[in-house]
C-alpha cells in the first residue's frame, strides 16, 4: 500500500473510533479509554512519521503547530511528575508535603508536586491521546473533510434518537433500556441515552447542535443568502436537514435533564445566529424559543425551576478555592482533584467530589499558577497559528462555544467521546493544508 493510503487508513479508523465512542457509555470506563488513547497515542505518531518521511514539505503544518502549542501543558506534566526533596516540596507545595508526608512521613525523601501520581500520568495519557487523535484525523483527505463533517452529524443524530427511544422504554436509566448500571442512590436515575450521565450526554447534543446549525449557517454564507440559497434546491436541502438536525439534537440535551447541556445549546445557537443576523435580530427569537421550551415541560426545565444553585455551586466552589493556599504554584497534579480536595473538604463532607463541576476552577487547583500561564500560552499559540476553512469557520465556533459554556457548570472535556469529537471536528474544520505526497513513494 501507498503510504498516503496507509495515512489515510489510518485516519478512517481513528474517524470510525471517535464515531463509536459515545456509543461505549461514553468511553468514561477505563478498560475502554486507555486503549483508545493509546491508539490515538501510536496513530498519530505513526502518520505525522509517514509524513514527515514522505511528504516533500513535511508534516502537515496544522499537526505541527498544535504540537508545538501544546508543549506547555506536556511540560507541566513533567514538572508535577519530578520527585522534589521533602524540604523543596513543602516550600514549593505545602498541600503536596502534606499529602505525601502527614501524618507518616515515611521514609522522608523525594516525593513530586502530583497528590496522586498515577492519576496524573493517566491524564497525561489522556492529552497525549487527544494529540495524537488530532494528528491522526489530519491525515483525511482534505476534500472529503466536509463529508466527514455530515457523517458526524449522522453519528449524533443517531446518538439523539437512540436517548429519546431508551427514555421510552421499561427501564430509561439503563444502559440501551438493557444494562443495569451500578450507582449510588441518586445518581442511578442520571443516565440518558449510552452515558451513564445526562450532563455528558447532553455536551455531545449540544456539541451537535451548534456543529450541525454552524453547517447549514455556512451553507447559507457560500449562497449569498437566505434568497439566494432558495434559488439552489440541493443546497437548501442539505440547510434544512442540518437546521432540523441541530434542532432535534438541541431537544434531545432538554430531554435528558441537563440544564448546563440545553443552557450550553442555547447559549452556543445564539453565538452563532448573533454573528450572522445580528444580536438584536438574534434577541426576540431566542427570548420565544426558550419560553416555548419552558411551556414543553421538558426535563430540563423541570430540574432548572428545582435549582438551588448556591449550594449545588456557589458553596462547593467557595470551599474548593481554599486549596488554592495549599497548592498554588504548580497544583495538586492534574487529574488528581479528587485526592487533593477530600481532606480540606468542608462543604457537605459526606459527599465526594471526584470533579470540581467546573473545568476552569478545576484546571486551577491541579495546575496553579503555572498551569494557568500555560493554558494562557496554548490559546495564544493555537490562536495564532490554527485557522479554519470557510465553510466550517460557524460551526466550529459553535461547537467550541457549546463545549466551553457547558464546561462552567460540569467537567464535559473529562469525558472522553465528548473530548474526542471536539477533537474531530477541530482536526476537521482546519485550513492547514496536508502535504502531498512525492509520487514515487
Amino acid at each position: 500500500m501507498r503510504p498516503d493510503g496507509v495515512l489515510r487508513a489510518i485516519a478512517g479508523s481513528a474517524f470510525l473510533s471517535v464515531c463509536l465512542a459515545p456509543f461505549l457509555f461514553g468511553a468514561v470506563e477505563r478498560s475502554v479509554w486507555i486503549p483508545l488513547c493509546q491508539l490515538w497515542l501510536f496513530a498519530g505518531l505513526a502518520s505525522i512519521s509517514l509524513q514527515a518521511r514522505f511528504s516533500p514539505g513535511g508534516a502537515d503544518e496544522s499537526s505541527l503547530a498544535v504540537s508545538q502549542a501544546l508543549l506547555p501543558i506536556h511540560a507541566l506534566f513533567l514538572v508535577q511528575l519530578i520527585p522534589l526533596p521533602a524540604g523543596l516540596l513543602r516550600l514549593v507545595s505545602p498541600g503536596s508535603f502534606a499529602a505525601h508526608f502527614l501524618p507518616d512521613p515515611g521514609d522522608g525523601r523525594f516525593r513530586p508536586l502530583s497528590v496522586s501520581p498515577s492519576a496524573t500520568v493517566e491524564a497525561w495519557l489522556y492529552v497525549a491521546g487527544l494529540q495524537g487523535l488530532f494528528l491522526a484525523l489530519r491525515g483525511l483527505p482534505r476534500p472529503r473533510r466536509r463529508t466527514f463533517a455530515l457523517i458526524v452529524v449522522a453519528v449524533l443524530v443517531v446518538l439523539a434518537a437512540e436517548g429519546l427511544w431508551q427514555s421510552r422504554t421499561t427501564h430509561p436509566a439503563w444502559l440501551y433500556g438493557q444494562v443495569p448500571i451500578m450507582a449510588p442512590k441518586g445518581l442511578d436515575e442520571a443516565t440518558f441515552g449510552p452515558y451513564y450521565n445526562r450532563n455528558h450526554f447532553a455536551t455531545a447534543m449540544a456539541l451537535g447542535a451548534a456543529w450541525s446549525a454552524g453547517l447549514a449557517l455556512g451553507l447559507i454564507r457560500e449562497a449569498g443568502g437566505v434568497v439566494r440559497l432558495l434559488a439552489n434546491a440541493t443546497v437548501m436541502t442539505e440547510a434544512i436537514l442540518l437546521s432540523g438536525a441541530s434542532l432535534l439534537m438541541a431537544l434531545s440535551a432538554a430531554a435528558s435533564g441537563s440544564r448546563s447541556g440545553v443552557g450550553a445549546a442555547i447559549g452556543a445557537l445564539a453565538i452563532i445566529a448573533a454573528r450572522y443576523f445580528g444580536m438584536r435580530q438574534v434577541l426576540l427569537p431566542v427570548v420565544v424559543g426558550f419560553v416555548m421550551l419552558i411551556a414543553s415541560g421538558a426535563a430540563a426545565i423541570e430540574r432548572l425551576m428545582r435549582l438551588d444553585l448556591v449550594m449545588s455551586r456557589w458553596a462547593p466552589w467557595a470551599d474548593m478555592t481554599r486549596l488554592w493556599a495549599f497548592f498554588p504554584a504548580f497544583g495538586s497534579g492534574i487529574g488528581a482533584f479528587g485526592a487533593a480536595y477530600w481532606p480540606y473538604q468542608l462543604n457537605n463532607a459526606n459527599e465526594f467530589w471526584q470533579h470540581a463541576h467546573n473545568e476552569y476552577l478545576e484546571w486551577t487547583i491541579e495546575a496553579g499558577i503555572a498551569g494557568v500561564l500555560a493554558a494562557g500560552l496554548v490559546a495564544r499559540a493555537l490562536r495564532a497559528s490554527l485557522g479554519f476553512a470557510p465553510w466550517a469557520g460557524d460551526a466550529i465556533r459553535g461547537a467550541i462555544a457549546a463545549v466551553a459554556l457547558q464546561a462552567l457548570l460540569d467537567f464535559s472535556l473529562r469525558t472522553p467521546a465528548s473530548a474526542a469529537l471536539l477533537v474531530c471536528v477541530i482536526a476537521l474544520a482546519g485550513d492547514g493544508r496536508p502535504r502531498r505526497f512525492r509520487a514515487n513513494a
